[in-house]
């Protein structure tokens, strides 16, 4: 992970104005209504013509939820029965009477909004700078992160009339001084590639050479994954990349005739948001990511979803443009994999509403029958990052990591044992509660822990992380050059090439794709991983949480073995689709398709409106596995077209 340019803006000037008419005001303030630690008055610079606000209204995800889990549980009568877009916006649509307050009182200032999210629980407005401390009451204020050396326009307090704030949840960028990522994967000189080398039917001993170093072959044969390519019509893969990370095309054919010469048309599309750019020499971070979802995830279509500098708050500005993108789309990708993360306690002392808007995005992903995944993090138990400032205090956990409707992807090291990887991330969130899917394991593991680290972490928390694979010394080439990476960057896109293929053999069948994974992971599909039971993961001067039998705080549940997987995965596949109606087909287009998509964050907005047709009557297949349905279908029917053609 790596960190993310802030534009430079000056300080402010500050107004006396009021924000309307209105009486009285409520005030919001940073939490001491001081300078956040970390963080110091920049000098002067030029400021901004324009200032972006995003407005996020008060809406109740409890429905969002209820049905994220019904349809991801596979003891569920829905299970595998996805919403439509038109279904999630509905959902999580807000109040007409919060939005025509919010709206009546911005006309009233003279600004328009526009409607960021589809669901319309984002606005977005645009205003000159002065006038954003007239309109909140507010002294807008550049500050540098000095670990970082990055400045944003921040304010301490802000106001809001009341009749107003009360449906109002955020407003960003206004008193949430939440430092950029800065977890980078740790790099090794790699002199080599280990041999491609085929996989035979059952499991066969790993290489050797995979002790000390990985790469696609290593895997394939670690976690038992096929290299038949994939062929269903609408499967897709995901990764979202940040801070002009760049995966070059002739960096990976190079990788791929070294790792899998057997693919010999590997290749991918590029969506870019915010100007995002795949043109020029290639990052660490975009090639891992791209090698090992394109050289593990056979023949899947993959897309490199680029954030670009055209945001004016930099890294968590693109976090929300392009979950707001994905969810704005028809049709997002089956599988999403992302690499960037942030530590949580920022989130957790200012802005917790915020982490939640970006929890309930990546729901609404989920209800939709997207997989999304997050690597863990690389400081064991001191966040994102390995630092020492936590030493003798609490631990800190990661964001969106501990967000409980996405799969958090830890690290393992070794082959013969598989053991956690120090640097694994893992632990408990301060603003998640437990999720019920995942209670029983987390408190089998807090019995096993006992009084070890009492008092550092909150006990009824969200645990994290709930799988592992391999993260260790993983050979890439960037710019025609062999290097070794290590880190939960490489854990994350090699798990959700496991879901892709996974998925690739549900759609053949007819079934509806994975979707949120965790229900599943917690309960069937736990039996279907590699349990790891030795390592830890140190930090804050502590020794950090032990793995351990079962779910533990360092590897989750454990790596994946796909040949147990898929067995699992058909089994629960078939029981739902025993328990409930699945005779809906529909005449849309295969969902997930990927082509060559540039937007930027205006365009994003300005599609906010719902624009999905319904289908009516049995003939009308809704989600993805309708869709699924409907692709199977249609390719049937050309395969038995072609059969009488040759037969005649």
């Amino acid at each position: 992970m790596v960190a993310a340019g802030l534009l430079i803006l000056s300080v402010l000037p500050f107004a006396l104005g009021r924000p309307s008419a209105h009486a009285p005001l409520v005030t919001r303030s940073t939490p001491t209504n001081a300078v956040p630690e970390g963080f110091a008055k920049a000098s002067s610079h030029q400021p901004p013509a324009m200032f972006r606000f995003v407005v996020g209204l008060k809406t109740d995800s409890s429905a969002l939820v209820q049905s994220l889990l019904d349809v991801s549980d596979p003891t569920s009568a829905k299970y595998g029965q996805h919403l439509s877009k038109d279904e999630v916006d509905q959902l999580t649509a807000p109040s007409t009477d919060a939005v025509q307050t919010v709206t009546n009182w911005l006309t009233k200032n003279g600004i328009t909004s526009q409607m960021y999210s589809s669901s319309g629980e984002l606005l977005t407005i645009q205003i000159p700078s002065a006038q954003a401390n007239t309109l909140f009451n507010a002294n807008f204020t550049a500050y540098t992160h000095g670990a970082t050396n990055t400045t944003m326009v921040r304010t301490l307090t802000y106001s809001l009339p009341a009749d107003v704030s009360e449906h109002v949840n955020f407003v960003y960028p206004t008193t949430q001084f939440i430092p950029p990522p800065t977890r980078a994967p740790e790099v090794h000189v790699a002199t080599r590639i280990p041999a491609s080398t085929k996989r035979s039917v059952s499991k066969r001993a790993v290489d050797a050479q995979c002790a000390t170093s990985i790469s696609p072959a290593c895997l394939i044969q670690l976690y038992n994954i096929p290299t038949t390519p994939a062929s269903a019509a609408g499967n897709s893969l995901g990764v979202s990349a940040f801070d002009n990370e760049i995966a070059n095309k002739d960096d990976l054919a190079d990788f791929l005739k070294q790792a899998r010469p057997d693919i010999t048309d590997g290749t991918f599309s590029v969506q870019s948001v915010d100007g995002g750019s795949d043109s020029g020499t290639g990052t660490t971070e975009a090639s891992l990511d791209i090698q090992y979802t394109v050289g593990v995830a056979t023949n899947v279509p993959t897309t490199f979803i680029t954030v670009g500098p055209k945001t004016q708050d930099g890294a968590l500005d693109g976090f929300l443009d392009i979950i707001t993108t994905l969810t704005n789309q028809e049709n997002p990708p089956l599988v999403l994999t992302t690499s960037f993360g942030f530590d949580e306690t920022p989130f957790a002392e200012q802005a917790p509403e915020l982490a939640e808007t970006l929890c309930n995005a990546y729901a609404k992903l989920g209800a939709r029958g997207t997989s999304v995944l997050f690597a863990s993090g690389d400081g064991g138990v001191s966040g994102s990052q390995a630092d020492d400032s936590c030493d003798g205090s609490v631990f800190i956990p990661t964001f969106p990591a501990t967000c409980p409707f996405i799969t958090a992807v830890g690290s393992t090291q070794g082959i013969s044992p598989e053991t956690a990887a120090p640097f694994s991330a893992g632990g408990f969130s301060n603003i998640f509660a437990r999720p019920d899917y995942q209670t029983d394991a987390v408190d089998a593991y807090l019995k096993q822990l006992g009084n070890t680290n009492a008092g550092l972490f909150n006990t009824t928390g969200r645990g994290y992380p709930d799988v592992s694979t391999q993260g260790v010394q993983f050979v890439i080439e960037v710019a025609g050059q062999l290097q070794g990476v290590d880190g939960t960057s490489a854990s994350s896109p090699t798990f959700a090439s496991v879901i892709s293929l996974l998925n690739d053999q549900l759609l053949n069948a007819g079934q509806s794709p994975l979707g949120f994974l965790n229900p599943f992971l917690y309960s069937k599909g736990v039996a279907a991983l590699n349990d790891i039971t030795s390592g830890s993961n140190p930090g804050c001067g502590t020794q950090g949480f032990p793995a351990a039998a079962g779910w533990d705080a360092v590897t989750g549940l454990g790596t994946p073995d796909f040949t147990k997987l898929s067995s699992v995965v058909g089994g629960a596949a078939a029981t739902s689709s025993n328990s409930t109606s699945t005779d809906n087909a529909s005449t849309g287009a295969a969902a997930g398709s990927n082509s060559t998509d540039t937007a930027s964050t205006g365009t994003a907005a300005g599609a906010a409106s719902t624009t999905a047709a319904k289908g009516k009557g049995k003939k009308a297949g809704k989600g993805r596995k309708g869709k699924a349905a409907a692709a199977k279908a249609s390719a049937a029917s050309a395969a038995a077209a072609a059969a009488a053609a040759t037969a005649a």
